[in-house]
């Protein structure tokens, strides 16, 4: 309740007309009127006169109970709290996640990728309508060489010099081309 109500029930408690409040007060009747409507408030000297008139203390007049503020202070403080422990909760859900995710991540590239040990590549060409099969091997633990396993003894590549299969398979390639025939993948 605003001050101009409170003035309004007061002084109806007291059967006092507005003239008669105006004329205790010495203030026009207006001025009572305006209290009332809330268009205007009175200053502190006319509150201190008001509430000896009406015999209530200023907080009675003002409608400042104390005690209502204190509990809204509370439940505010109370709400805000809340507030907080719940961006808090989802502050350290997220940094748990996170660090699950990264640990996760380290873990398992770390135990659970499967790096080969070695790895073999076949194919065949053709020559003059004789069939040749080629297999490179690569060993990753012992060597980085290319070894080339096949039944074409016109090959002259060393493949022990590559450490690129798609070169040797390149050059193998050009070899089978440079004697007429055609390899196929």
């Amino acid at each position: 309740m605003d001050i101009g109500n409170k003035i309004l029930e007061l002084r109806k408690q007291r059967n006092l007309s507005q003239e008669q409040l105006a004329e205790k007060m010495g203030v026009a009747r207006q001025t009572i009127s305006k209290w009332e409507l809330g268009e205007t408030s009175p200053d502190l000297e006319q509150s201190k006169k008001l509430s000896q008139i009406f015999d209530v203390s200023l907080d009675d007049l003002t409608n400042n109970d104390i005690k209502n503020i204190l509990i809204e202070k509370v439940n505010n403080t109370e709400k805000l709290t809340k507030i907080v422990i719940n961006i808090l909760k989802i502050i350290l859900l997220v940094i748990i996640i996170f660090v699950i995710i990264a640990v996760s991540k380290i873990f398992f590239e770390e135990y659970f990728s499967v790096k080969p040990d070695s790895m073999t590549i076949s194919f065949s060409c053709t020559i003059d309508d004789e069939n040749y099969s080629y297999r490179i091997y690569q060993d990753f633990k012992n060597s980085n060489a290319l070894q080339i396993y096949t039944n074409d003894n016109d090959l002259n590549i060393d493949s022990s010099k590559y450490d690129d299969y798609n070169w040797l398979i390149e050059d193998i390639h050009k070899n089978v081309n440079s004697r007429g025939g055609l390899c196929g993948n």
